[in-house]
């Protein structure tokens, strides 16, 4: 064998996954067809059921972003709403908001040199009984692996040639724009803050070393396609439709900065695995943004698949027992997802519960109450 296992994908779902196969003792080699990092977006959140596998990136991890203990968002009337994540958790950590190229580049440090293969990009993958060979350019080379894992990403190349051709992500109705800023004013608030107006979010945090992340939730009929010089414009189009503190916000952007522009793609595959092939992270299941649970769900799977292949050998059988407990806990998560969605959009009016006929009305719980409830069931891997 080349190695035990090849990890196709070299994303933070990637980079994960190989570190935690490493502590495992496992031989691993990542591909990935850029030519370096290339960490889509500008921020990303960790909720505390991703930071309990990400232990080995050590205390620099907390020194690279910044903990969000509390969620702020405003309606076009001024109203503002608080949600406590601390409470939500209930524990000593809090959520964890990171520049993504900044957490790519610290996952790439704690791997040994070498680990990482860029630039290459496998063509055929050819399943045999104790192997998996990997085909690249030419037909004239090839390689042995044990298993091999598609982590790459929500248009999998892994998923429509070998696992699961016929999944397919869905467009959710919104696009984001999203880039970075330093973090002075307007944007030197310590809170996660969103405002909202017509459907559309416009919001922030701080991410660690002196950045912000700035994002826009537009709600779309319609996927758009953005090119590079006119992703301001239409951003600013956008934010005059949200009214003037959103538009004053926005006009403090440099037009010049890059923007991220991507359409929210939904994504459920029912079967994550081909014998020796298994999916990973987007490849597999792919959610609003919104949620902020898309790299955590990534995270947990890597520490499942490390657990089953340390528990049963590389091979089959661990990558269906893997596939066997994964699966319920993303269905479950896809029905939280749309509630996290409906309660992101209406908990600040009036009351969340319908009082009976003639009952007098009943208070709304607060949304911290709410969202402890729903983040419920992904507490105990926090």
């Amino acid at each position: 064998m080349d190695a035990d296992v090849l990890v196709i994908g070299a994303g933070i779902a990637g980079l994960t996954t190989a570190a935690r196969l490493l502590a495992q003792g496992l031989r691993v080699t990542v591909m990935e067809r850029a030519e370096g990092l290339q960490a889509a977006g500008a921020g990303i959140m960790l909720h505390p059921n991703a930071l309990a596998h990400l232990d080995h990136l050590g205390p620099e991890l907390y020194a690279t972003g910044t903990g969000i203990a509390r969620q702020v968002t405003t309606d076009p009337d001024g109203t503002a709403t608080t949600l406590d994540w601390a409470a939500v958790w209930g524990g000593p950590r809090l959520p964890l908001a990171v520049q993504r190229i900044r957490l790519a580049e610290l996952m790439l440090r704690h791997l040994p040199e070498g680990t990482v293969r860029w630039s290459t990009e496998p063509v055929a993958l050819h399943q045999r009984p104790d192997h998996v060979e990997v085909e690249f350019a030419g037909g004239r080379r090839h390689e042995r692996y044990g298993v091999v894992i598609g982590a790459d990403g929500v248009n999998s190349w892994v998923r429509r040639q070998y696992v699961d051709p016929a999944a397919e992500p869905r467009y959710l109705g919104h696009v984001y724009w999203r880039t970075t800023v330093p973090s002075q004013a307007p944007f030197d608030f310590t809170d996660w803050r969103i405002w909202r107006a017509g459907g559309h979010f416009f919001g922030g945090m701080p991410i660690g070393g002196g950045r912000h992340h700035v994002f826009l939730q537009a709600d779309l009929d319609r996927p758009v396609r953005v090119p590079a010089d006119r992703a301001h414009p239409e951003l600013v189009a956008l934010a005059a439709e949200m009214g003037p503190r959103v538009g004053a916000l926005v006009a403090a952007l440099d037009p010049a900065d890059s923007y991220n522009v991507r359409p929210a793609l939904g994504l459920s595959v029912q079967r994550w695995t081909a014998d020796r092939i298994a999916l990973l992270g987007d490849a597999a299941h792919s959610f609003s943004p919104a949620t902020t649970q898309g790299g955590a769900m990534a995270v947990e799977d890597s520490a499942v698949l490390a657990e089953e292949l340390a528990r049963s050998g590389v091979g089959p059988r661990a990558l269906a027992d893997y596939e066997a407990r994964r699966l319920p806990r993303v269905r479950d998560f896809t029905r939280l997802a749309r509630l996290h969605g409906v309660l992101s959009s209406s908990i600040q009016h009036g009351p969340a519960l319908a009082a009976a006929p003639g009952a007098a009305p009943r208070p709304a719980p607060s949304p911290t109450a709410w969202f402890r409830r729903l983040y419920r069931p992904l507490m105990d891997a926090a």
